[in-house]
Parts: C-alpha cells; sequence; structure tokens
C-alpha cells in the first residue's frame, strides 16, 4: 500500500498544493495528474495545450512560447478575449441566457467599431462588420448549446486562443441591479474549468516536465539504448527537441492566418472597455500535476508533435491532425499510467507501454478473426482501466472520494474520445472494437515517418507499434495477441489472412510505394521534400 501511496505522490510540480488543492479529488485525478475530464471537447484539447505554451508563465509578461514554467508558481496568465467573443459569437448564442446588460454593450460595440471604419457609407460599413462577423464565426471551434461567451474558436492564431470563461446567468438574472456591462462583470467566471476542464494543461505539464529533466536523466527513465524497436530516437537531442518544437509551434500561430490576428486586433482596440476587469491585465491561472512516471509517453508525444509541425501541410490540416493526436495522446497516458498500476507481469516486446492495441479495418465482417481480436482488444484495455481505479481507491487512505467520478474521468472517458477520434466503434450498441480509419492511418504516417523520411512496411509497422501499441501486422500482431491471452488458433488465421487491409488503406491514402513483390515502402505524402 506504501508504494502505492508513494508512486501516486510523485508528481510535477512536486507540491500538489501549488495544482489548486481546493478541487476535488478522486482516485482518476491521483493516478492520472490533474486532470482528464469527461465534457472537454477534441478541439478543447488542443486549444488549452496551445493557451498554456503562448500565455505568458509569470505576472511580468515573461516565458511566453516556451514549456518552461516557475519553479515558485505553477501557473500561467491567458488572456480571455472576451471583446472579440461578444462581438463575433453574441448573435448566435443561446437566446436564453442573453442577458439585457450584455445586449446593449453588443450593441454599443457594433456602433463603436462602425466608428473606426473610415470610407464608404452608413449601409457599406454594416455590410463589413457582418462580413467580418461572419469571418471570425466561421473559426468556430465549440459552440453546442453554450452561451456566447463559453463559445471557442478553433485554435488557428493566438487572438483565437483564450482562457475559459464561464457566466452564470442564473445568479446573474437574480440580481436586478445589473443594468450595465461594468455590474455585470462579477458574473463572470474565470476559474470554473468546465470546457477547457485542465486536459490540455495536463498535456502540456508533461512536456514541460520532460524538457526539465537533465539528459542523462531522460536516458535513464527511457531505457531505449539497445532496444531496436525505438532506434529511429535513441540519438534524439532533448534540448534541441525543445527549442524546435516551441520555434515551430510559434510559427504554426504566426502563419499564413497572420491577417485573421491582425483583424482580431482591430476589433479588440475598438473595444477597449469590454474587459472583465478595470486594469485589463490577464489573471492568474494555476497550473495542476502529472505523474513524473509519464516520461516515456511525453517524449513520444514531442516527437510526433515535431514531426506534423514540420510537414508542408497548412495550418489549418496541422492543427487538425495535432487535435487528433493529443486525444490519441490522451488515450495512450491512460494506457501507459493504468499499465503502470496493473498486476499483470505481461510484456510486449517491442513497446515500452506493456500494453496493446489491435485494430481492425471498420467494415471488416462480423465473423472475422480480426474482428474479434480488435474487440477483445479493447474489452482487456477497459478491463485494465476500470480495475487500476480501484486499486488506487482502495489506497485512498483517509481521503473520501467518489468512485462514479473516477470512472467518469479515468474509465468512461476513455471510450468517449476514442469514438469521438474514430478509434473506437461503433457509436453505440455492443460489439465495441478498435479500428484504424483512413484518417487515423493518415495522422499516424504523418507523426511517425519525418518529413522527407521513407520506411520500409516493416519499419512503419515497427515503429507504430512503439509509439502507441497499435499492432497492425507481423511480429507486432503477434506480440499483441500473446499480451491478449488469445488462443493460438485464432492468433494464426489472423496472422495468415487479414492483415492485407492495411497495405490496401496505405495504397489508397497514397502512402505506399511498392519497388518489388518483396519490398514496400511508406512515405509521409506531406512531406516538404517530395
Amino acid at each position: 500500500m506504501n508504494d502505492i501511496k508513494n508512486f501516486l505522490q510523485d508528481r510535477f510540480p512536486e507540491s500538489a498544493t501549488i495544482g489548486g488543492s481546493g478541487e476535488k479529488t478522486n482516485a482518476a485525478i491521483m493516478l492520472y495528474g490533474r486532470r482528464f475530464y469527461k465534457d472537454q471537447t477534441p478541439v478543447e484539447y488542443l486549444a488549452e495545450f496551445l493557451l498554456v505554451f503562448l500565455s505568458a508563465k509569470s505576472k511580468d509578461g515573461a516565458d511566453s512560447y516556451t514549456f518552461e514554467v516557475s519553479a515558485a508558481e505553477a501557473a500561467y496568465y491567458p488572456l480571455d478575449h472576451v471583446a472579440l467573443k461578444l462581438f463575433s459569437f453574441y448573435p448566435s448564442s443561446k437566446l436564453e441566457t442573453r442577458h439585457s446588460s450584455h445586449q446593449k454593450k453588443y450593441i454599443d460595440a457594433l456602433i463603436q467599431i462602425k466608428n473606426r471604419l473610415s470610407g464608404g457609407t452608413d449601409n457599406q460599413k454594416d455590410d463589413s462588420i457582418r462580413i467580418l462577423q461572419s469571418l471570425f464565426y466561421g473559426f468556430t471551434g465549440v459552440a453546442k448549446n453554450r452561451t456566447w461567451v463559453t463559445h471557442s474558436f478553433l485554435p488557428a492564431s493566438e487572438h483565437l486562443i483564450s482562457r475559459e470563461v464561464a457566466w452564470r446567468h442564473s445568479s446573474a438574472k437574480r440580481d436586478t441591479s445589473i443594468n450595465t456591462w461594468d455590474s455585470s462583470r462579477e458574473y463572470f467566471d474565470t476559474s470554473a474549468h468546465l470546457f477547457m476542464a485542465r486536459g490540455g494543461e495536463l498535456l502540456f505539464l508533461q512536456l514541460a516536465h520532460l524538457f526539465s529533466l537533465s539528459p542523462e536523466s531522460i536516458v535513464k527513465r527511457l531505457n531505449i539504448e539497445n532496444n531496436d524497436s525505438y532506434s529511429h530516437l535513441i540519438f534524439t537531442d532533448v534540448s534541441q527537441l525543445k527549442l524546435l518544437l516551441q520555434k515551430n509551434l510559434k510559427n504554426l500561430l504566426s502563419g499564413s492566418l497572420k491577417k485573421i490576428d491582425k483583424l482580431a486586433s482591430f476589433v479588440e482596440k475598438s473595444l477597449s472597455d469590454v474587459t472583465l476587469n478595470d486594469d485589463n491585465k490577464p489573471k492568474k491561472a494555476t497550473l495542476g500535476w502529472v505523474p513524473r512516471a509519464s516520461v516515456p509517453e511525453s517524449f513520444l508525444f514531442a516527437q510526433e508533435l515535431n514531426n506534423i509541425c514540420c510537414s508542408s501541410l497548412n495550418e489549418l490540416e496541422k492543427l487538425d491532425m495535432m487535435q487528433m493526436l493529443c486525444c490519441l495522446h490522451v488515450l495512450r497516458s491512460l494506457s501507459f499510467q493504468a499499465r503502470r498500476l496493473s498486476q499483470s507481469e505481461k510484456i510486449t516486446t517491442g513497446f515500452m507501454g506493456e500494453y496493446a492495441w489491435i485494430v481492425s479495418t471498420p467494415d471488416t465482417p462480423k465473423d472475422s478473426a480480426s474482428r474479434r481480436l480488435s474487440q477483445t482488444s479493447f474489452e482487456i484495455i477497459e478491463g485494465m482501466l476500470f480495475r487500476v481505479l480501484r486499486i488506487v481507491h482502495s489506497g485512498h487512505l483517509g481521503v473520501e472520494s467518489s468512485m462514479k467520478e473516477a470512472d467518469d474521468h479515468g474509465f468512461k472517458i476513455f471510450r468517449k474520445i476514442g469514438k469521438e477520434i474514430g478509434l473506437i466503434i461503433p457509436k453505440n450498441g455492443q460489439g465495441q472494437r478498435f479500428v484504424l480509419s483512413p484518417t487515423l492511418l493518415r495522422l499516424l504516417v504523418a507523426a511517425v515517418i519525418k518529413p522527407g523520411e521513407r520506411v520500409r512496411l516493416t519499419e512503419f509497422y515497427r515503429r507504430i507499434f512503439a509509439h502507441f501499441g497499435i499492432a497492425l501486422a507481423g511480429k507486432q500482431l503477434s506480440v499483441a495477441i500473446e499480451w491478449s491471452s488469445i488462443s493460438n488458433d485464432t492468433k494464426d488465421y489472423a496472422m495468415t489472412t487479414e492483415s492485407l487491409w492495411i497495405e490496401e488503406a496505405l495504397r489508397q491514402g497514397g502512402f505506399l510505394v511498392e519497388l518489388s513483390d518483396a519490398v514496400s515502402i511508406v512515405y509521409n505524402s506531406s512531406s516538404k521534400e517530395l
């Protein structure tokens, strides 16, 4: 029991009080960090990750666009861009949650912007404003059934990335004294973490922890020097990787969409009085924590992010891939950490995560061996995630916690996110299983093959398994089947008859070049060198 407790307390940052100790704790938070949350959407994982990255990490504005975390305070100072949200989202927001004071301010905002426009008639200026609103609304990331201030943009540029702001509508509605924007400001909440629920912060902290370690410490934790499965990574200079990733992410957010930032800046300067506080300075946001054991998966995540950033894809395509990668990495992080605490002694040769996901094609027949394998594989992973939360809960000495919350955010969340990115189907009904869609396959190629690099098909299989534990064919599939304790009859049938679908999927995606009957090459079609 003490070993489990010590394992759970081995965190970055070291002090649990830094990460906001007022939040309710459950077994999922204790095991995986503060925190993954079931209601956070894929786009909000990426948006929150980039928000922490680009924000200052101290009150004096230092360390923006870095993976630095202050030793004195694990915090960042994000902007809210509330004026841009009012201008862009208010007209289409949920009617029931609009407040009369915001309606007045919105009308004033349109007048203020109109007065800043030069040239043209009043009608032409009105048309320009509508076009500008439509432009920004076209970058909506999440709206759903929320009020205007809780909408979020696609994180395509600096001004489109903002902290979460909630509106306590019921409380504000009861307060009859509110009749102006300024009097309504006390009902805006910047610390609720309802939608940007710390999942992106957690991904940032994983990389911040990785990049804070010495090269010797990283080598020791990875232990891959003599592992052929990671031969493509053993010469990585992590300090150089940090600088490259910081530079590439900054360039991504200031690329061809820089004109959007200029338009957003025009709107916000026109609405300089639409703020949440008098000094208009960003409020401090505290970070949570991550397990220190997360170095291996963080190392892989950093490599994959950098590969995508270095590709010749346009900014929106890169962001789309990064969004899916963030979600896939959440699932990987859950599996890695759960496996560390599970009581199985089985190993997966070729993958340091010591688990396996066996995938099949989405349209494989019901009686297919590969479909049965992928379904069994999913059931085993879910069973592992379920059991480890009970192990953690049993070690909650003196801490009251809810197993329902732990299951929602540390067990059921795996299935939810997996379905959102198309890794798990069907969305409803029985027979849940791992599948590999064309979209996911394209991501895997971009994530594990550097721009300009070509690898043999067998090497591609090896890398996918080494990074994600995804078993596609060959030796890796054999290892995965053995780890999953599936019978030899099923193994032999699947190995000999049902791995050709992957080659066909690669061929249809334009990733496969067949040099001969025996040699096929996989290449990254988004490479700058093609």
